[in-house]
């Protein structure tokens, strides 16, 4: 046990490669370990090459003290200064109001006059105080500004230095222990790894009567790269079944009007996007004669990344927009019928006329039409030319609700319970036409939802929340096991969660 602490001490530090449980028993082969008898906690960690300045780190807590106490005494200097003009003010229109007494009813006695005038001179030497000190107040602020450029200049060193990707390995870290944690108990529980009556979880990416059971608490990735102030917007991956990027992410804040889409990210992994670096930028406006043109923008948070490309409606229209990322062309279709321009958006959401999704079965929208007045209609979409192949009708009033998703052809609607929970409350399936009352409550960060898809590679949600990243995990009704699972992964047993570099590996006898 204590081997197992020291491993998590130092996984907590580091970057793990994986962990995972051997349950095989017997020997052990992995190279440098001698065989031993029963499981084996494995810990396999990353190290870098290069060692981390430790030394920048101590003059930057140095240069953070020394600031500290330098603004510390500048407050002080300020409140001064603020009792002194004050006190100025006051003198002024004490001078002022004196002299224009003078003014209108003379001067009846030479006494006056001289008090009045020695107490414009001292009036005066005070301001002259005052104003040298605050060009030496100036001076001081311009050396305040130079130690934090220097600062600056010692963290530009420090990430480059981080080819450990820190920030990122703190982020996983919670991730990590959970691992660890469960590698321990499955070292002593031969059940461990195996639902209760032997079931396990659904396959990814494949139906096989999914029923959704409950949805995860939420978990925070991140808030969005263009700040707090873009609270509209979505996020996620692509949620084509089997596509050639799975672990590409996009993100696309809205404008702070919360309709226009004219720009978004996408990154090529889960680590360039904690840390918001190596990204692709792609801007859909254009200035054309010292003109906006936003006529291949996007409006709305229904959008959608599927098989490569990005899908949404076209700004001010009833279009259906198709941007492939590979070839960087446009291709919009018009959807007959539908409500659009913020017309039929979901209750506490502007703009989101059309909802795009992807599951197991294919590309979907969700869309109102104006000749069911707001009752929702769900259409299947043909991801090449952009055509509905077959739509459904339902009774849903949108409007009522504030988002939904689609699984295995199933749509599910959310509403608003309180500041803190919504209500899966609807399902409708367009396997048979049939309506389905639910009661599963979902917990929620923030009280607006702008955006919610179901990725079916992962089996989450990917929710764009006041301008937060958030995921919940879908939990699926369970089947027979075809045999144990892994603790780090259910790809088999062994199966391990992999990062690049050099490793070295740690066995934890438990």
């Amino acid at each position: 046990m204590s081997l197992l602490y020291f491993c998590l001490t130092l996984t907590s530090l580091v970057a793990a490669e994986h962990i995972f449980h051997d349950a095989r028993g017997g020997r052990q082969g992995t190279k440098g370990t001698k065989g031993t008898k029963g499981s084996q906690c494995i810990c396999v960690i990353e190290f870098s090459e290069d060692s981390f300045p430790i030394d920048q780190i101590a003059i930057l807590q140095q240069r953070h003290k020394e600031i500290t106490i330098f603004i510390e005494k500048e407050m002080i200097e300020i409140l001064k200064f603020e009792a002194d003009v004050k006190q100025i003010q006051t003198d002024l229109l004490y001078v002022t109001e004196t002299i224009r007494n003078m003014e209108i009813n003379g001067i009846k006695d030479t006494t006056d006059f001289t008090k009045i005038k020695n107490f414009i001179s001292k009036l005066l030497q005070v301001i002259k105080v005052i104003s040298d000190k605050m060009k030496k107040t100036d001076t001081r602020i311009e050396t305040l500004l130079t130690q934090v450029n220097n600062i600056s200049s010692i963290v530009w060193q420090l990430e480059m230095y981080d080819t450990n990707q820190i920030l990122a390995i703190i982020r996983e870290n919670a991730i990590l222990q959970k691992q660890l944690h469960d590698c321990e108990e499955a070292a002593v529980n031969s059940s461990f790894g195996v639902a209760p009556g032997g079931l396990e979880a659904p396959e990814y990416g494949k139906c096989n009567n999914k029923v959704l059971l409950s949805i995860t608490k939420p978990f925070v990735v991140k808030n969005n790269w263009r700040g707090f102030d873009f609270k509209y917007g979505a996020w996620g991956k692509d949620f084509a079944v089997n596509n050639k990027n799975p672990d590409m992410y996009w993100v696309a804040p809205l404008n702070t009007d919360e309709r226009l889409m004219e720009n978004f990210r996408t990154y090529r992994n889960y680590s360039n996007l904690g840390l918001f670096k190596h990204e692709k930028h792609k801007s859909l406006s254009k200035n054309i004669a010292l003109t906006w043109n936003y006529v291949d923008s996007g409006q709305g948070s229904g959008v959608i990344m599927y098989n490569g490309s990005l899908y949404y409606n076209c700004y001010n229209s009833r279009n259906l927009c198709k941007l492939d990322m590979a070839t960087d062309t446009i291709k919009r279709k018009e959807l007959d019928g539908a409500a659009y321009n913020n017309w039929y958006s979901y209750a506490g959401v502007n703009w989101q006329d059309f909802d795009f999704a992807g599951d197991e079965k294919g590309l979907w929208i969700v869309y109102a039409t104006e000749n069911r007045g707001g009752k929702i209609t769900v259409g299947k979409v043909n991801p090449q030319s952009l055509k509905i192949e077959k739509s459904w009708e339902t009774s849903l009033y949108k409007p009522n609700i504030t988002n939904t998703f689609m699984i295995c052809g199933v749509l599910y609607a959310l509403r608003r319970v309180d500041a803190q929970n919504e209500q899966l409350f609807y399902s409708f399936n367009t396997n048979d036409g049939k309506e389905f009352p639910l009661d599963i409550k979902m917990e929620k960060i923030k009280e607006t939802i702008q955006s919610m898809s179901y990725n079916p590679n992962d089996h989450k949600l990917y929710v764009y929340a006041d301008g937060y990243l958030v995921t919940h995990d879908v939990v699926f009704k369970r089947f027979p096991t075809r045999g144990r699972r892994s603790v780090a992964y259910e790809a088999g047993q062994n199966a391990i969660i992999p990062f690049n570099g050099r490793r070295q590996q740690l066995t934890v006898i438990a």
